[in-house]
């Protein structure tokens, strides 16, 4: 019996931009905790291998500090890792597999799936990988997968990175990031007893024989089903797998949409993140909506400081949140100068005119700001 970690797009060195301060930093830093994370997992459980189904890394840019730190984590494996160049890491010319560095003090545990040769693994199983030596390509990674390729009588596991379009298409934002479209029946096509899929980074079954594992770590909020890492048992060749999702992510993201009109409202916001566990671990995008007076945003504002300083990194998303400015709160923005001339000129448009009225209010968050 053949039993192996199936595990996508650890994405290490990962940017994220969106991310300011030294937020980013954590997340990146989460990542090779997550690898190490399954690395005990693998031991756990006993595992044959672990194959990495594409973007191991985020770029090939890579600093020599993140590459050593990656080796460091994987050195603690029990067993062989399989890695799969993807579209963020394909092995072109520059590639980090290909570098000085990496082929002198790469762990023993890592073996680079670099060509479409069938690779024998631990357990009985025959590994048969399509590798990505470009960023995006035409041509389906899987096309030379066929029943007389390779070793037959054994377990034959396929390893790829691309999109079933048919599954993809309708769940994306936009359709055009799908590339190097995979066939949706590549393993019945190559006589594959279980095909490991990478790109997509939430868990999905795409039949019994295909699984896309998603990615041990999000990346951004949207995704679905991140987090996670798969169990396969396959009993011998043409044996139907047995595949466990397994939970091994370090970082927890969180979307929350809230309603706010009064300072009641206040109590429901902090008992949501009072009940967050591992805060330092966590990213929470909050969506605010409704309408609230001048003092209830004040103090709304002082609570998601409060918060926000006990996350990995708060997201306020309040372009929907109105607030009801009254002549006195007006008045404390200014009396007299320009200043008060630009918000004569305002005020009785903005019971109008919703570009007055969000004018105003960037008005008033910027002197509350600044007061401060």
């Amino acid at each position: 019996m053949a039993r192996f970690i199936h595990t996508a797009d650890w994405q290490l060195g990962l940017r994220v931009r969106f991310i300011p301060g030294d937020a980013g930093a954590v997340v990146r830093d989460a990542r090779l905790r997550t690898v190490r994370r399954i690395g005990q997992l693998a031991r756990d459980e006993q595992a044959d291998f672990v194959v990495v189904a594409g973007d191991v890394f985020e770029h090939h840019g890579l600093s020599p500090a993140t590459l050593r730190k990656t080796f460091d984590a994987v050195a603690d494996f029990p067993c062989p890792v399989y890695l799969l160049p993807g579209n963020h890491d394909p092995l072109t010319p520059d590639s980090l597999y290909r570098s000085p560095l990496w082929a002198k003090e790469a762990p023993s545990q890592l073996h680079v799936l670099g060509g479409t040769a069938p690779v024998e693994a631990p357990g009985g199983a025959w590994l048969f990988p399509c590798p990505l030596l470009e960023r995006h390509t035409l041509d389906d990674p899987t096309e030379h997968l066929t029943p007389d390729f390779g070793p037959q009588g054994v377990v034959r596991v396929g390893v790829a990175h691309g999109g079933i379009r048919e599954i993809l298409a309708p769940m994306m934002d936009d359709e055009d990031e799908l590339a190097n479209a995979i066939r949706i029946d590549a393993a019945k096509a190559g006589a594959l007893d279980y095909l490991a899929l990478g790109d997509w980074h939430g868990v999905l079954q795409v039949d019994a024989r295909t699984w896309y594992s998603g990615a041990p770590e999000a990346t951004r909020f949207k995704e679905k089903r991140p987090g996670n890492v798969l169990l396969v048992d396959i009993d011998g060749p043409g044996a139907t797998p047995t595949v466990e999702e397994r939970s091994v992510a370090t970082q927890t993201w969180v979307q929350h949409r809230l309603s706010v009109a009064n300072a009641d409202d206040l109590t429901a916001i902090d008992a949501f993140f009072d009940a967050l566990p591992d805060k330092q671990d966590t990213l929470v995008e909050l969506f605010l909506e409704g309408t609230v007076d001048a003092a209830t945003h004040a103090a709304l504002g002082a609570l998601l400081a409060r918060q926000g300083d006990r996350l990995c990194w708060l997201r306020r998303r309040d372009d929907s949140l109105a607030v009801l400015l009254h002549d006195a709160d007006l008045d404390d923005i200014a009396t007299d100068g320009w200043v008060r001339h630009v918000i004569d000129d305002l005020r009785p448009r903005a019971e109008v005119d919703p570009a007055a009225r969000g004018a105003l209010h960037l008005l008033y968050r910027i002197h509350q700001e600044g007061a401060r």
